[in-house]
């Protein structure tokens, strides 16, 4: 086996970034819905032999310019890596341009892998720094999960942040190590199986090494990943009651995107989502619930304009639709303006928000989506790039305007407060530690009909379930399309609706856990986890130079 980073040392550059592309497209099978995440263990440490044939040149560091090369050769093995990964495991992305064929579809694959290639700049910098770094023995295994962990971290936050597939989430793929998200979060785990995952380049030296084959890292990774089932499995044996008198219906009503905008099909979409909500699947009178949630943009009309009820056909359905006690929870657009001198509406601006109404389709709260997404619902330097031609993907072509931050829990009178997340805001962690007042539920509406039968929709579950850990609280999930859910604050699926079904879930509303220790310390825990690690790759570092 020793021979085998000696082989790939000496490979050309092309054949060394063609083997980090199909690593990273292995990796993906580690994510939701697959779940492999044994795959790692090959993967990673087939990066870490890849970098080891550019970093560990002899020459490598004779000159300034040997040094330069090094480092742009291992930024490019870092790309490869990361174009595969992100192509291999968000390419339902590019199911969203062929809901209006017409105008998109020629765009897909450009679309696609410039995303994707945009992306794997973060890994690209992962590599140049990793490669920064290393240094013969297991300081570079260190060096390469310091650098990659800074990255994961970096693209959660840089250019409005998209921390998707993380690779913390192949730890949480079980239950028990999910739990350990509600103690060090989503990153944490990042740490963690970066950590775990490399561990097995140790156990073959890289080339012209004399100290590298060591047991010890292997075994501490083959103990912290045990000591992490343990823990979870453990804070698994806790009970969660329910919230007394709380019941909540979800409805998925499963509308396709291409239909939901047609003119000809908005009564039959809206008396759909009606029908469900009066007696669901299970035939029970909505009177019965406290709590009716729709997803996100469920009525296929502007629903509200300046703070009202737009059409009167619509509030006059939802007046009778709604019994006393009970709240209706909606995702819909909503608009601001004035009224020209005919009495028609001129929109200035439009949000994509979520309701809370009462009986007599009272509007008792409003929130407004913060975390929009990049030409999905607002369009970047909008006025230079529409000009140019570029438009969102809603069917508002120009776009969103983003509500004002932070979002703030909305009481209802039948339950505690929740938090409203709209789409992939729940994809963002720490959504509750700096409010004034703990939430005690989340309520997660989205509409990922764009992406179909894909494993994006898996994904997106997925990350609500770390959510609901890192939080210690209930989610509930409703899905125009699936998957919508009741998630328990130990991440566990109570109940759930799946991809493509129409119908209804009838539920009580978990309990939420005490404030978890993420939740307490969350940015202290990550700084304390970065010097954790760079201290430790300098250890590595003036041991190798002891030996």
């Amino acid at each position: 086996m020793d021979s085998l980073p000696t082989a790939i040392a000496g490979l050309k550059t092309w054949k060394l970034a063609l083997i980090a592309f199909i690593a990273g497209v292995l990796s993906v099978l580690a994510m939701a819905p697959f779940h492999l995440w044994p795959v790692l263990f090959l993967t990673f440490p087939l990066m870490i032999w890849v970098l080891d044939a550019v970093a560990l040149r002899e020459d490598a560091a004779t000159r300034l310019e040997d040094y330069l090369n090094r480092l742009k050769s291992a930024a490019l093995l870092g790309w490869a890596f990361g174009f595969g990964y992100f192509l291999a495991g968000i390419y339902w992305i590019g199911f969203a341009f062929y809901v209006d064929a017409q105008r998109y579809a020629v765009l897909m694959p450009f679309a696609v892998a410039g995303l994707c290639a945009a992306l794997g700049l973060f890994y690209a910098v992962a590599g140049g720094l990793a490669a920064a770094m290393w240094r013969r023995g297991y300081a570079r295994i260190i060096g390469f999960v310091f650098a990659f962990f800074c990255v994961e971290a970096a693209r959660g936050y840089f250019f409005t942040g998209f921390p998707w597939n993380l690779f913390g989430q192949a730890l949480a793929a079980d239950d028990a190590p999910m739990q350990m998200a509600a103690y060090i979060g989503i990153y944490g785990l990042t740490l963690a199986a970066l950590f775990i995952f490399s561990a097995p380049a140790a156990f073959i030296a890289a080339p012209g090494a004399r100290f590298d084959r060591l047991r010890v890292p292997a075994l501490v990774a083959a103990l912290t990943l045990a000591a992490f089932y343990a823990v979870g499995v453990q804070r698994l044996q806790q009970s969660v009651g329910d919230v007394p008198g709380v019941r909540i219906r979800i409805v998925q009503p499963n509308i396709p995107q291409q239909e939901k905008w047609k003119p000809e099909n908005r009564r039959w979409i809206f008396e759909r989502a009606l029908q469900l909500s009066r007696s669901g699947t299970s035939g029970e009178d909505i009177a019965a619930f406290t709590h009716v949630i729709w997803p996100e943009s469920s009525v296929p009309v502007l629903f509200a304009f300046n703070d009202q009820i737009y059409s009167d056909e619509v509030r006059d359905a939802l007046s009778a639709l709604i019994p006393d006690g009970t709240s209706l929870i909606i995702g819909a657009e909503r608009a601001e303006g004035s009224r020209e001198p005919d009495g028609r509406p001129r929109f200035d601006r439009a949000f994509n928000s979520l309701f809370l109404l009462g009986k007599g389709a009272e509007i008792r709260a409003v929130y407004d989506k913060i975390h929009l997404v990049p030409f999905g619902e607002y369009v970047p330097f909008r006025d230079v790039l529409m000009k140019a031609g570029f438009s969102a993907f809603s069917h508002r072509l120009d776009g969103f305007e983003a509500g004002l931050g932070p979002a703030r829990p909305i009481e209802t009178p039948q339950a505690a407060p929740f938090l409203p997340l709209i789409c992939y805001e729940i994809i963002f962690p720490g959504r509750t530690g700096n409010l004034p007042e703990r939430p005690k539920w989340l309520v997660n509406i989205t509409n990922d009909a764009w992406f179909g039968q894909s494993t994006g929709p898996y994904q997106h579950l997925h990350l609500a379930r770390i959510r609901a850990v890192e939080e210690g609280l209930p989610v509930v999930r409703v899905a125009n399309t699936g998957i919508s859910a009741v998630i328990d604050p130990f991440g566990r699926i109570l109940n759930k609706i799946d991809l493509g079904k129409a119908g209804t879930i009838d539920h009580s509303l978990p309990h939420a856990l005490p404030i978890t220790c993420y939740q307490k310390t969350r940015m202290q825990s990550f700084i304390a986890l970065f010097f954790f690690t760079l201290q430790f790759y300098l250890a590595m570092v003036a041991l190798a130079k002891v030996r």
